[in-house]
């Protein structure tokens, strides 16, 4: 992207921060906002966050598990398809 572009992206963005927090001031809904905002910082506070090397494990166990079942979902299709051609010639003649 262009330069120019980039920083109207930018100037967009901001300005669509600063209406929205303008109308929630103006409908007074700020303080309700305001303890949203309190309540997912605590919240977010409690949070664990996986280490490295079990985000590492769990990424690879679902890449197998998917490949896995991709092979088994592909035989499947084959076999359906098979039987399905077999089926149609036997009774089509």
């Amino acid at each position: 992207m262009t330069d120019w572009t980039t920083w109207t992206i930018v100037l967009v963005v901001v300005a669509g921060f600063a209406a929205l927090g303008y109308w929630l001031y103006r409908a007074g809904h700020w303080a309700q906002g305001l303890s949203f905002l309190s309540e997912v910082r605590s919240e977010m506070r409690k949070v664990s966050f996986p280490a490295r090397e079990e985000v590492i494990a769990t990424t690879i166990v679902v890449v197998v598990t998917s490949a896995i079942f991709a092979v088994y979902l592909w035989m499947a299709d084959f076999v359906i398809q098979k039987g399905y051609v077999g089926l149609v010639q036997v009774l089509g003649s």
